[in-house]
């Protein structure tokens, strides 16, 4: 299953954050994971939802902090994937953390969805 998680920045994502446990524990279950952050999302022209997404290594993974580290590469670590190819779309973003430093972000991610 390809299941996508969209999160505030994956740059600002925390090991211990459920997000990552969920994330995890479905690579370790063999799916393919992608996380994205709300501002990696686009629309392109044939008005498909695109993004910048992450993944891990297709491996299983016993430490929360190690997994990140794989999904928080340089930018250039990403790939552009289709929304509409994704089983499982889970919006993991809190809106309220983008109030004041990114208040365009904060409707983002149910726009999207």
């Amino acid at each position: 299953m390809r299941i996508g998680f969209v999160v505030n920045d994956v740059a600002t994502e925390e090991a211990e954050f459920s997000t990552t446990r969920l994330a995890m524990a479905a690579r370790n279950r063999e799916h393919e994971v992608w996380l994205m952050g709300v501002g990696d999302l686009a629309q392109n022209s044939a008005g498909e939802v695109v993004a910048h997404a992450r993944g891990p290594e297709n491996k299983s993974y016993r430490s929360l902090k190690t997994f990140l580290g794989a999904i928080q590469q340089p930018e250039d670590g990403f790939e552009k994937i289709t929304v509409d190819d994704l089983d499982v779309l889970m919006l993991r973003n809190d809106p309220s953390t983008d109030a004041l430093e990114r208040p365009w972000a904060q409707t983002s991610g149910v726009l999207f969805g």
